[in-house]
């Protein structure tokens, strides 16, 4: 008997009722109530209770994802059990109960899937500041029918504080969402304060017009303007990741589709789902009915024939019909709604443009850009040193530059750590990137530095970009048609955004549909191309013609199926003789 006067399989079978997996014998039952004894008896220490048949006394968030039932209490003394039953934490969970609800209504939650998590705050004097514990939706439950004892609490490190009791009118013990893994990924990466897990449809199907893109493409939508960091004029990029038998499986490719876009807050499965994350809940659902807004949309321009990657959002030109329908689109457009057998494709005919001898004058880096950066390096870091983009960039160069110096490269200089001070640091940064820059080096650190140090010149208005006479007309000529061009050049991104945005000729970025830089891969390798291809969606590599002044990424990208064509332009370098290809010296030259 025990001092309630309860006999051990009275215990016993009171937590069988709970939980059926929790205790094998009612010896264990001693065994857990003395343990939790010892244990809570010393405040500020952890206690881990966890009753399973192997007598496991921890699970982790791993066995939380892959539907390991059970609980871990982790308190830390008085204080611990006083914030998991604080007025926070349940308003939390009554937060996530009607949020939850409000998405099942929006066909996100249905069937049981999806799920959503947001992070405990405290409301201190109209104040709120982030809590440490995190509250998340269960795995396989009706979401419109969940009440706040339902939700999870879970610790920042991913521990299971407190579990819903098992129903009486359920079969199966609760279990956290299989989502747990790629949900506390986010948090870690993203910095978020909420994420959704939605199976809307819209954003599945999305995924399924094109089944080899990479990405999700949009541009001069209004509801551009809700997702964080973008406006109506930018082309929002939302990268696309392979679904897998399980969630947890995802954990992996989730992971790298945030650091090859770390501005992006959402991230789609094919055919399955979306992540969609913000800074707070409210945020996360503003932009999670934004992204659907668009998916929707970009779904219907799609029926209509419409190209809603486009700046105009035109006719898709020189399409033949869905499923293996051949010939020009020449049919009319049924009345009333459209089905899958009236969906389009478009032919997948597209320009790839290089940047320097191709578009803009050689003579424009190396006698603008370069020195710019040059002498600027020093000035930017010092006004920027503190912010985290600097400071990514002075870890990207330290890296670089260990490996230079290991490696005996001739002028690179160990970069001394924070601590010795600023000034040492910026004048070690300068060295190393005037030596690169001499050397002509071709490596992301650098790229990356000098793109930021060009944004505040562009900004600034201390220059503008220099793009070839015929740039210009052959843009606006290739986006009359419809023919989609894109650019590829070792100059990161967001700097081609700028040059083309800051021309002697104007805003010329309204033309473009895409850009790709080098962590697509380095422009003299196939594989790049192939990447390319496989990101624009294009099946025939025929369909795509790449301009480059240099033969060397002639020959890869022909390597790889593109119609190649090399440019001939004052200040470029000399070609070998019979290379094979064929050459302009203006792009109003090539025929669409």
């Amino acid at each position: 008997m025990t001092a309630a006067g309860k006999r051990p399989r009275q215990i016993l079978k009171a937590l069988r009722q709970q939980n059926p997996s929790l205790v094998s014998d009612s010896r264990n039952v001693y065994h857990v109530k003395a343990k939790i004894r010892r244990e809570s008896e010393s405040v500020g220490k952890k206690v881990e209770a966890s009753c399973s048949s192997s007598g496991s006394m921890a699970m982790n968030m791993d066995g939380c994802g892959s539907g390991v039932t059970g609980v871990q209490m982790q308190q830390n003394g008085e204080d611990g059990r006083l914030e998991l039953e604080s007025k926070a934490v349940s308003d939390t969970k009554a937060l996530a109960v009607e949020l939850c609800r409000h998405f099942y209504s929006l066909g996100w939650l249905s069937g049981t899937g999806g799920s959503f998590t947001l992070r405990v705050h405290h409301h201190h004097d109209a104040v709120s500041t982030p809590s440490h514990l995190i509250v998340m939706s269960p795995s396989g439950v009706q979401k419109e029918r969940m009440v706040p004892e339902d939700m999870y609490v879970l610790s920042s490190d991913g521990i299971v504080l407190t579990t819903p009791v098992l129903k009486s009118y359920t079969h199966a013990a609760p279990k956290c969402t299989d989502c747990a893994p790629l949900f506390m990924k986010v948090y870690e990466m993203c910095n978020a304060g909420a994420v959704i897990h939605s199976h809307g449809m819209e954003s599945c199907l999305i995924t399924m017009i094109n089944p080899l893109s990479k990405e999700f493409r949009i541009t001069h939508m209004e509801m551009i303007k809700g997702i964080c960091g973008h406006g109506y004029h930018d082309g929002l990029v939302v990268p696309i990741i392979e679904n897998t038998a399980h969630e947890g499986e995802l954990l992996e490719s989730l992971t790298e589709a945030i650091r090859a876009y770390p501005k992006t807050t959402a991230v789609l499965v094919r055919n399955h789902g979306v992540f969609i994350w913000g800074d707070s809940w409210v945020s996360a659902k503003a932009q999670a009915e934004c992204y659907h807004y668009l998916f929707d949309a970009a779904i219907k321009l799609h029926q209509l024939g419409l190209d809603w990657s486009t700046p105009s959002h035109g006719p898709i030109c020189n399409v033949s019909g869905f499923w293996g329908c051949s010939g020009n689109f020449s049919r009319a457009l049924k009345t009333g709604a459209l089905s899958l057998d009236d969906m389009i494709e478009p032919s997948q005919h597209c320009v790839l443009l290089d940047i320097e001898g191709t578009t803009t004058p050689a003579s424009f880096f190396s006698d603008v850009l370069f020195p710019y950066a040059h002498d600027n390096v020093g000035k930017h870091l010092a006004a920027t040193y503190d912010s985290e983009e600097a400071q990514n960039d002075i870890n990207l160069l330290r890296s670089q530059v260990q490996i230079d110096w290991e490696q005996g490269v001739i002028g690179a200089v160990p970069i001394p750590l924070d601590h010795v001070g600023k000034e040492l640091v910026i004048a070690s940064l300068a060295a190393n990137v005037t030596a690169m820059i001499r050397a002509d080096r071709e490596v992301t650190s650098l790229k990356q530095l000098q793109g930021h140090i060009w944004r505040t010149g562009f900004q600034s208005n201390e220059f503008v970009a220099i793009v070839f006479d015929d740039v210009a007309k052959a843009l606006a000529r290739w986006h009359a048609s419809g023919t989609k061009v894109y650019i590829y050049s070792s100059v990161i991104r967001e700097a081609q955004q700028l040059l083309f945005a800051n021309s002697n000729y104007g805003d010329l970025k309204k033309y473009l549909c895409g850009f790709f830089d080098t962590t697509v891969g380095n422009k003299k390798e196939t594989r790049s191309y192939v990447e390319i291809l496989k990101t624009v969606g294009i099946d025939r590599p025929a369909d795509m013609l790449f301009v480059t002044d240099d033969f060397r990424e002639a020959v890869a990208a022909a390597a790889a199926g593109l119609e190649v064509i090399l440019s001939i332009r004052p200040g470029n370098g000399s070609l070998p003789q019979n290379h094979g290809f064929r050459t302009i010296e203006s792009l109003l030259e090539i025929q669409h």
